[in-house]
């Protein structure tokens, strides 16, 4: 019997991290991977002014940058390997800019996020009983996805203003590199009536030395833990929040993050953009400005379709 235990446990710890699914009777495939897999800070928006809010600096309370927009061009490149499209492979050549509403309309240092990303279906019991609280086994999807991240300016300035701890905005030097493993799980109701989508994640990050611009050592976070859920409550509404907790050097010490979109299609059938309300807590999180802590409550669009994923059942006994 103690054998038998052991077996069972050796085969479910094995399929998690090989990426083999196992099914007994039935395997849920997904049909449309982007909103089982991606997080909201995969997607391409642009928010427009400064918004209402305030920034914590070294120096005090200030008020926020003025600006004309903030954008984020963040398309989406997926390859996947298998026919089912439970294994892929996700290249984002993720950027964000700011525009300044100062003299000659100023874009300063963008933030470079360029990523490669990994993801394969599991299916194994446990999992599914344990969610089982939000939706029937059935309709349930599980992921496990790793990523590679470098994020920097462009610049080659020294990051601090020589013989000072003033971080040089002009053209200060900011580079870093993390890989992430996370897992994220769909919960779906295709049926013809109350149509949802809720989807959860729980992401792991941790920054890698190589490369990485020296001077931010105590300046930005070493570990990064991410809570993500969304709920596309119909094809016109869907909403985000995201909590994240970052950690790195002693004088770095801790800090949080929360971040909230509320998102609307009004026009449906007329176009593949909705409209967004963001509200967000924490560090700025636009490179060499991560000193200071961000309030702000702003307005924009995004290219969010709120396709509601739909899910194939095979009850063809198989493995990948």
């Amino acid at each position: 019997m103690k054998f038998y235990f052991l077996r069972k446990f050796s085969i479910l710890i094995f399929s998690l991290f090989s990426g083999i699914t196992l099914c007994e009777s039935q395997t849920l495939l997904p049909s449309k991977v982007d909103e089982a897999v991606l997080s909201i800070y995969d997607r391409t928006y642009v928010s427009f002014g400064q918004g209402l809010g305030n920034s914590r600096t070294p120096y005090g309370v200030k008020k926020l940058k003025p600006l004309i927009f903030e954008g984020q061009l963040s398309p989406n490149f997926i390859l996947n390997i298998s026919k089912r499209k439970n294994i892929g492979i996700v290249f984002f050549p993720k950027l964000i800019t700011r525009m300044f509403n100062e003299t000659s309309l100023p874009v300063r240092t963008p933030s470079y996020v360029p990523s490669l990303l990994f993801y394969h279906q599991i299916n194994i019991p446990f999992i599914k009983q344990t969610l089982r609280f939000f939706i029937k086994p059935e309709n349930q999807l599980t992921f496990l996805t790793y990523r590679l991240i470098h994020h920097s300016n462009g610049q080659n300035g020294e990051y601090l203003i020589p013989r000072t701890d003033s971080i040089n905005y002009n053209n200060g030097n900011f580079s870093s590199n993390a890989a992430e493993i996370a897992f994220s799980w769909s919960a779906i109701d295709s049926s013809e009536v109350g149509k949802s989508f809720m989807n959860g994640r729980i992401s792991y990050e941790y920054q890698i030395e190589y490369d990485r611009e020296p001077a931010i050592k105590d300046k930005y976070y070493f570990n990064k833990i991410t809570l993500e859920s969304h709920m596309i409550y119909s094809e016109k509404i869907k909403a985000y929040i995201t909590y994240s907790l970052m950690w790195g050097t002693k004088h770095f010490g801790s800090r949080h993050s929360i971040d909230l979109f509320l998102v609307v299609k009004p026009y449906r059938k007329l176009a593949n953009f909705s409209v967004f309300f963001r509200a967000y807590a924490g560090p700025d999180y636009y490179n060499l400005y991560y000193e200071n802590t961000l309030r702000a409550c702003t307005i924009g669009i995004i290219a969010d379709p709120l396709v509601i994923p739909m899910i194939k059942k095979q009850n063809k006994k198989r493995t990948n």
